[in-house]
């Protein structure tokens, strides 16, 4: 995989969960236990991850390189 697809699959995913928080902060789903435990659990930690991810890529990418050889 090429490190501008990367890059664009960790910036899209980073947005689409984002757009998740924004309708657990705007809507009233924010009711629904169910809801609640997925944004907590689920969509939280992949936006710090990836938002990590776009952040620290260049190091990542040099560490990986590293490795490889």
């Amino acid at each position: 995989m090429s490190e501008a697809k990367l890059r664009m699959i960790l910036r899209w995913t980073h947005i689409t969960f984002g757009l998740v928080v924004l309708c657990y902060i705007y809507s009233p789903w924010a009711m629904f236990v169910s809801f609640q435990v997925l944004v907590k659990f689920v969509v939280v930690p992949v936006i710090v991850v990836t938002g990590i991810g776009i952040w620290k890529f260049a190091t990542f990418n040099k560490l990986l390189k590293i490795k490889n050889r």
